[in-house]
């Protein structure tokens, strides 16, 4: 009887973001100024850097969260997808830009991995 062995292997990956607003300028002709979006950088260190994206129904997401609460993997529980990353970007930056610079709106969010996967959210 041939026995396999079985090896799972986590791969990473670049994303990028690229977030557009649309707005009243400011004396500086800025629309939103990038010396403030520290908290929306942190966000995305916290969410996407050196983590471990797992969706909700993943069938192993409790393994997945013990490995977490073993401190083996750094899990987020989301949309792991390019589609759910744009969506979730734009919902963060969107409620910290109504809080942060009410006079714009985030039109636009271009998320990806490489030039073959990206997905973008609009605002309607």
């Amino acid at each position: 009887m041939e026995r396999r062995r079985h090896c799972s292997f986590l791969h990473g990956y670049d994303r990028w973001v690229e977030i557009e607003w649309e707005g009243k300028r400011d004396e500086r002709g800025w629309v939103v100024d990038f010396g403030a979006l520290k908290e929306i950088k942190e966000w995305l260190e916290h969410m996407y850097d050196h983590t471990t994206l797992v969706g909700p129904d993943d069938p192993f997401l409790d393994t997945f969260r013990a490995l977490n609460d073993n401190k083996v993997i750094d899990l987020r529980v989301t949309d792991p997808t390019m589609e759910g990353m744009s969506e979730l970007v734009a919902q963060k930056v969107d409620a910290w830009t109504r809080t942060n610079a009410p006079h714009a709106s985030v039109m636009r969010v271009e998320c990806w991995e490489n030039d073959k996967n990206a997905a973008v959210w609009e605002r309607d």
